[in-house]
């Protein structure tokens, strides 16, 4: 959250006149959620309005801030009846942009503003463009526009770069002098509370001069952090209703001949997310990721462009819909920690909440692979475009790693670099990575195509849709059982995307489950099925599983029309349990269970034990909550269903450090009497049970068949 401080705040949201492209001139809602959702079939178009400028009493810089663009801006100017001239041209994706009328208009008069806006050229986007298979992507103006009035000299950015292994933060605000005259100021940056009080450390001020237009960074840093560790940004880890992060600001305020002349807040969280080797960290506690990829794209065709500022669900919350703060509830109930924001930057306030709530995030570039938005392996515009996402979200605590591209399938060793570059030279505080995916390994070789990043000890890639194939070798594929990591020793490793096919029919939530607790079975960093929505639309709240068709054409399974209680969903309830911090799991009794059914059943099947025989069981139990290393592992074995009196029961206790797992034996002595018994595993901490599961289930065989003769024999039960 940024806030900037305004001498005058015009919103120019309403009609205006606009010329499509091909067709004949009429009117147009700003920003009404682009073009396409108002009805207009157009590649490009002309939005044009008078407008007043302030006669305000002080010098100002006039400055028109357009919420979001796609793609091409081409802003026109001058005065009422007379000739507009070309000021401004630029290429965005999803992001704002902001044009200097300061020097082309005067305060007390009339201005004819023209906005020639171009998304499409030939069929095709001509900047990156998120999902080449939904019509409903927004094209225009969208999200907001205002004619904002700033001192002459104004502060336009600010974040603050933290470090936990130095203790330390870094304040950047960058200072823009839209005067005609050279400007002598002293800076300041002072943190402030935003809840509860800290003491913070004094921040020196810093004396700068600025020519004539000049935009110059003041950094201020890097200052000891003496809050403490108290004070530190985590995320919702263990899942805690009504959780919120702890966050603060940061005020930058500028001084001219002993007057404050501007100022501006930026909202922060102490933290530092980092690779470490073959791992992340998180405020130096190895952090592993679970979650999804929210692909948005899908809600659009429901509002016909720009879900994320139209659609209730993205938004806050009102009497009728829990808003998008429900959403974010909803993926940390699911024991999610994490959300890619898929394909796309998502609105400023989506993030903001994401802060809050404590959801930590993957950033990415809005460009597809080649085949779509792509020449000769390259993106149109796209390292621009990039560098606009890290910029604007660099400050959001939430966002702790960056995605450079989604399935790049250029093979170009320097495009990657490019594209690390990119990142790196606005934000070298956060890992990135690629998430990736390759159909012949033989002709997109990871070890080759990331040849000039791979030795950065921040960089990784994560794959999408690997299987095993007979020989137990990882191949692609999006129609099996997405089970397959390749690990690597030196870097972190996982699954990106899993289970695509599988997503919109009753299996999904189950085949999600497996994925997830499997690919953390094989030590993976990251485990990310996609993607939810296919099969819980209403994860994002007030959506009927009938409003839209997904990526694959399909409606989702459920939404609120279906599924009033989601929580009661054994789906849901598996995918809580498959992606909970302390999850306890019988690897090998998922993997033969982990296709479920045409009916999402979960298990489907039970292995057979020997009646009186010895059974031996391996369970892997897992510590990926953020402090305490020492867990107890509690067992028992139940006849005839889950509910029954113990037949045996045991204990175990565990050291595993937070981000660990370890395997222990469960052994006991099967029943005489051919019949099912279940595991029930229960994992606890700090005196309670933390976790418990009833799933696991097995099959006596070979032993006797209950007969009424055996009413009074005696059966012994612990």
């Amino acid at each position: 959250m940024i806030e900037f401080e305004t001498i005058h705040d015009i919103d120019l949201a309403g009609a205006w006149a606009f010329a499509p492209e091909g067709s004949e001139p009429g009117s147009i809602e700003v920003p009404g959620g682009g073009w396409l959702r108002q009805g207009f079939r157009c590649e490009a178009g002309v939005y044009e309005r008078v407008i007043e400028i302030p006669n305000l009493s002080r010098p100002a810089a006039f400055i028109l801030e357009l919420g979001a663009v796609n793609h091409r801006l081409e802003c026109f100017v001058g005065p009422e009846g007379g000739t507009l001239a070309k000021i401004h041209d630029e290429v965005t994706a999803f992001t704002g942009q902001a044009v200097d009328l300061t020097p082309h208009v005067q305060p007390g008069q009339r201005a004819r503003l023209r906005l020639a806006v171009r998304a499409w050229k030939d069929g095709r986007p001509i900047a990156p463009h998120w999902a080449e298979w939904c019509e409903c992507i927004a094209r225009g103006i969208f999200r907001g526009i205002h004619l904002r009035a700033y001192p002459t000299v104004f502060v336009a950015d600010a974040w603050v770069e933290t470090s936990v292994a130095a203790n330390t933060a870094t304040v950047r605000a960058t200072i823009v002098n839209a005067s005609t005259a050279p400007r002598s100021l002293r800076v300041e940056a002072g943190f402030a509370a935003c809840g509860r009080e800290w003491p913070y450390s004094r921040v020196a001020p810093v004396e700068v001069s600025l020519q004539p237009g000049e935009r110059r960074e003041i950094v201020f840093g890097a200052v000891p952090w003496d809050a403490g560790a108290e004070s530190w940004w985590w995320p919702n880890v263990p899942y805690r209703p009504g959780y919120r992060a702890q966050l603060h600001w940061v005020e930058v305020a500028l001084h001219e001949g002993g007057e404050r002349i501007h100022g501006a807040r930026v909202r922060f969280g102490f933290r530092e997310c980092r690779q470490a080797g073959d791992h992340f960290e998180l405020n130096g506690v190895r952090a592993n990721f679970r979650g999804d990829n929210l692909q948005v794209a899908n809600y659009d065709r429901i509002t016909r462009g720009d879900a994320i500022d139209l659609l209730p669900g993205f938004l806050p919350p009102t009497p009728a819909c829990a808003g998008w703060p429900g959403a974010v509830e909803n993926f940390l109930r699911l024991n999610y920690n994490v959300q890619r924001t898929h394909m796309g930057p998502w609105s400023p306030y989506m993030l903001d909440v994401c802060d809050e709530m404590g959801l930590m995030l993957i950033g990415e570039s809005a460009c597809r692979w080649n085949k779509f938005d792509m020449d000769d392996g390259r993106g149109f515009h796209e390292v621009k475009c990039l560098q606009d996402i890290v910029r604007r979200d660099r400050h959001h605590p939430a966002l702790v790693r960056w995605s450079a591209k989604n399935e790049a399938q250029c093979t170009d060793p320097a495009y990657h670099r490019e594209l690390y570059d990119a990142i790196k030279a606005l934000d070298a505080t956060r890992p990135i990575h690629e998430d990736i995916v390759w159909f012949n390994r033989a002709a997109f070789d990871p070890e080759q195509i990331f040849a000039l990043v791979k030795h950065e000890p921040d960089f990784t890639w994560i794959d999408h849709y690997l299987s095993f194939d007979a020989e137990g070798k990882p191949h692609f594929t999006t129609i099996r059982q997405n089970d397959a990591v390749i690990p690597m020793r030196e870097r972190p490793f996982g699954t990106g995307e899993a289970d695509w096919m599988r997503s919109s029919t009753p299996a999904g939530l189950a085949w999600f489950a497996a994925t997830i607790a499997l690919a953390r079975g094989q030590g993976a960093a990251d485990a990310r099925p996609y993607v939810l929505l296919s099969s819980w639309a209403s994860s994002i709240p007030g959506v009927k599983h009938t409003d839209f068709l997904t990526e694959e054409n399909r409606h989702p399974v459920y939404g609120e029309d279906n599924l009033p209680e989601p929580w009661a969903h054994p789906g849901i309830r598996l995918l809580q349990q498959a992606c909970h911090p302390l999850l306890a799991l019988d690897v090998e009794f998922w993997k033969l269970n982990r296709h479920s059914d045409a009916h999402g059943h979960f298990p489907v099947l039970s292995p057979p034990v020997p009646a009186q025989g010895r059974v031996e069981r391996t369970i892997t139990v897992f510590n990926d909550e953020f402090a305490g290393g020492e867990l107890e592992l509690r067992w028992e074995v139940r006849e005839g269903s889950h509910t029954n009196r113990p037949w045996a029961k045991g204990a175990a206790a565990l050291a595993i450090p937070p981000g660990g797992m370890t395997g222990t034996a469960v052994a006991f002595t099967a029943p005489k009497f051919n019949t099912y018994i279940f595991l029930i595993l229960e994992v606890w901490k700090a005196g309670a049970c933390r976790f418990r599961d009833e799933a696991t289930c097995f099959e006596v065989s070979g032993g006797m068949d209950f007969r009424s003769e055996f009413n009074g024999e005696e059966r012994t039960f612990l």
